[in-house]
């Protein structure tokens, strides 16, 4: 009996892993509307949503992650940041409104700045936005690919750091 009881115990933590492995890449893809508790624990990652620029500055001066570019425009809007809490990597989309977007640290990349795709996934970001796409910023510590797609600006850093 107590065999018979071993090998169930042994199949189910097989099987939730195994459901685990599955489920956690689908679940990190969508998980816009999810607890930070659950984001930052489980996922290890948090997103954030932000109506405006100003509101996005305001909010992130407490949590370095979610801290946007300079050159980010101060009429951009509808300002969305997922960053892992495990390491440095991160995805942002924002709206241009008027102010025209003007990268500041294009020239201070050295040469072969990164050109991988994101290593994170959102739901909200294009399939068509990725590895070659968009041009190198390295304004701020980690190097950034930004992207512009009609008005909408898509921005990623897989945690590489500017070198000095």
């Amino acid at each position: 009996m107590q065999k018979k009881t071993l090998i169930i115990s042994a199949a189910c933590v097989v099987g939730l892993w195994a459901v685990g492995s599955a489920v956690t890449p689908l679940l990190k893809e969508h998980n816009d509307g999810f607890p930070d508790v659950f984001n930052d624990h489980v996922l290890h990652e948090r997103v954030k949503t932000f109506p405006t620029e100003h509101e996005a500055r305001k909010s992130a001066d407490g949590e370095l992650i979610f801290r946007l570019p300079k050159w980010v425009p101060r009429d951009a809007t509808d300002i969305t940041i997922k960053a892992q809490t495990t390491g440095n990597a991160k995805l942002m989309r924002f709206t241009l409104a008027d102010t025209p977007l003007k990268l500041t640290g294009e020239k201070s990349c050295l040469e072969g700045a990164f050109t991988d795709g994101p290593t994170l996934a959102a739901s909200w970001w294009p399939q068509d936005v990725g590895a070659d796409d968009g041009q190198p910023d390295c304004s701020g510590q980690y190097q950034l690919r930004v992207a512009v797609k009609g008005d909408k600006v898509y921005a990623w850093s897989n945690g590489d750091m500017v070198e000095s």
